[in-house]
């Protein structure tokens, strides 16, 4: 009679009743068949090991079962070109996550053996943490860097520094600071003397008024041979020290020290040079109108310009531009920073300009030969936002896109910091120097920059201008309705006029419950008009304060039936003044 042994029939057990017994390998068994021969430390080890064998195994099975799908076939330079393509989707998409990219390393090792030997991949550095950008750069190798550095918590003065000593490698590098917790004198100063390969280059220090950072005077001394786009703002830095390039497309220079102004001598040398420049923005760094210095040929040509912006005094921007030619698709944007510019400066500036535009097909020559004058065809007055800066802005081309876009960009725009004076200046300066008679629409949108009655005048003999918008302002309204209206013995104002609009005014601005004479007078002065041909074809209000339905049903019967009107039916109503003497009965619509 066989003797009982617990722990073996145990274990005989275990083998007899495990699921599918068959599909063990020998090594596994032969481990559990000793299992009773040896202490428990030992077996521990023994199975430790084996598991270890087959994870192993496990993981190369499942490696050669991913080496044999569709993406794990495709040559590794193709993968790469994919990765970076899926990394510049990504690094475009907030949504996503900007770093989710990297997660294309952890989908098998072939995917990431293929991401880590792409350089490219990791070439356009991110800025999470500085040890993961020292990753980044690790992995890049020596693949052209990208560096686009916005204001950080973290402290990268050091990795930025290492990223700069690498200077040979660098493409596209913009850093920008809000603060001075971007060390900018050290790591500048961390540049070598030349950047072969660098096509981009944007500084931007603190935006802070009167607070300037400073480029060391050996930065790129040796310069940059290969660079397209230069833009420096809040930065002390002269003129002959800038790494420019005959290469060079975009160049805007804003807030760099106006104490620094270059000769004009040296400015217009050097812009004759850059004969690929499309871009120029330069911001109170033009030279001194009493600097009589020139250069050898006079004037200039900018023969790739297609966007030029301009802000400073109108004796610098005026001798700036008696200086160049440029192109007749040049889009130009001036802004007259002294505060109020004299009607003969503003008609020298003027004369300059239009001087330095090439004849084209949009302009036309005077009687003697002299100039060029462009064609308004749409006039819009505007405010730049946020400083409530008027704008006029022209377009020499016609486009019927509503009056709240801007595209295309407008072809001219100039702008002052004076209010109403200002804006009525330079409404008369354009009236004289540019073209208006072939104007197809006009727009006055300003709170603060009002055109006079007599500066409306201008327009009011116009035979092509057929649209016209006022916008959020009811002073506006008031002077244009003024002209507007058909007075005896006289002729028919805005004679071509087939569209009004009226956006964003509040018909009683002083809140003193005057509304109704408001309405009153803008129905009267489209009333007068009413038996004359052409007629106004459509009117429309949107957005407007202070302005009732039953204002709406007084204009709809005062006017002809066959004008198209809209009216959005928003009804915005302030109370007017609490003053006891006024009253609602004091000011009442009468059909």
């Amino acid at each position: 009679m066989s003797t009982f042994n617990p722990r073996a029939n145990a274990d005989a057990f275990d083998r007899n009743n495990a699921l599918y017994p068959s599909a063990y390998s020998a090594s596994s068994c032969a481990i559990m068949d000793r299992t009773s021969k040896l202490d428990a430390q030992t077996i521990r080890e023994q199975v430790d090991q084996r598991i270890a064998e087959l994870e192993s195994e496990i993981r190369a099975l499942k490696t050669h079962r991913n080496s044999v799908a569709d993406t794990s076939r495709l040559p590794p330079e193709i993968l790469s070109k994919i990765f970076i393509t899926v990394r510049g989707v990504v690094a475009n998409d907030y949504s996503l996550g900007k770093s989710s990219w990297v997660r294309v390393a952890c989908v098998c090792r072939h995917w990431r053996a293929v991401a880590m030997d792409c350089p490219p991949l990791w070439a356009d550095l991110m800025f999470n943490n500085p040890t993961f950008t020292e990753v980044m750069l690790q992995r890049s190798k020596n693949a052209p860097l990208t560096v686009k550095f916005d204001s950080n918590p973290f402290p990268f003065n050091d990795i930025l520094c290492h990223i700069a000593s690498q200077t040979s490698r660098l493409h596209d590098v913009e850093l920008y600071s809000e603060s001075d917790s971007l060390k900018f004198p050290e790591i500048l100063s961390s540049f070598d003397s030349a950047a072969p390969i660098l096509k981009k280059l944007v500084l931007q220090g603190g935006d802070f008024p009167g607070s300037y950072g400073v480029i060391p005077t050996s930065f790129l001394q040796d310069g940059a041979p290969s660079l397209r786009h230069l833009d420096i703002t809040q930065f002390t830095l002269h003129w002959n020290a800038l790494p420019l390039s005959t290469t060079l497309t975009h160049l805007r220079l804003k807030h760099v020290g106006p104490e620094n102004r270059p000769s004009r001598t040296s400015f217009l040398g050097t812009l004759a040079e850059l004969g690929q420049l499309e871009t120029l923005k330069l911001s109170a760094y033009l030279p001194h109108f009493n600097d009589t210095s020139r250069p050898d040929s006079l004037p200039i040509t900018l023969p790739s310009l297609r966007n030029l912006e301009l802000q400073d005094p109108a004796a610098e921007l005026r001798q700036f531009l008696s200086a160049i030619q440029m192109p007749k698709e040049a889009r130009v944007d001036i802004e007259i920073s002294d505060g109020a510019p004299a009607s003969e400066s503003l008609g020298s500036l003027f004369f300059a300009l239009r001087a330095s535009w090439t004849l084209s097909d949009n302009m036309e020559v005077d009687a003697a030969g002299d100039s060029a004058q462009p064609n308004v065809l749409d006039l819009r007055v505007v405010e730049r936002i946020p400083f409530y800066t008027p704008r006029i802005m022209c377009w020499f081309n016609y486009h019927s896109s509503n009056f709240d876009g801007e595209s295309p960009p407008a072809d001219l725009v100039v702008s002052a910091p004076a209010a109403s004076s200002g804006v009525n200046l330079l409404l008369e300066e354009i009236a004289r120097s540019l073209d208006i008679s072939s104007l197809r629409s006009l727009q006055i949108a300003s709170h603060y920059a009002v055109p006079s009655r007599g500066t409306l005048a201008l327009f009011k003999d116009l035979t092509k201008l057929d649209r016209i918008a006022i916008w959020r302002n009811h002073e506006a309204l008031s002077n244009f309705l003024r002209n507007l209206k058909k007075k005896k013995d006289r002729a028919l104002s805005f004679p071509s006029l087939r569209s009004l609009e009226l956006h964003d005014i509040d018909f009683d601005e002083d809140l003193v419950g005057e509304s109704n004479s408001a309405v009153r007078a803008l129905a009267a002065a489209l009333k007068s008009r009413k038996n004359y041909h052409p007629a106004i074809e459509q009117f429309r209000m949107t957005e407007c304060t202070n302005f009732r339905e039953e204002h709406w049903e007084f204009l709809r019967k005062a006017l002809p039936e066959e004008l198209e009107m809209h009216w959005d039916e928003i009804e915005k109503i302030v109370e007017p003044s609490s003053d006891p003497g006024w009253s609602d009965d004091a000011d009442q619509l009468i059909y």
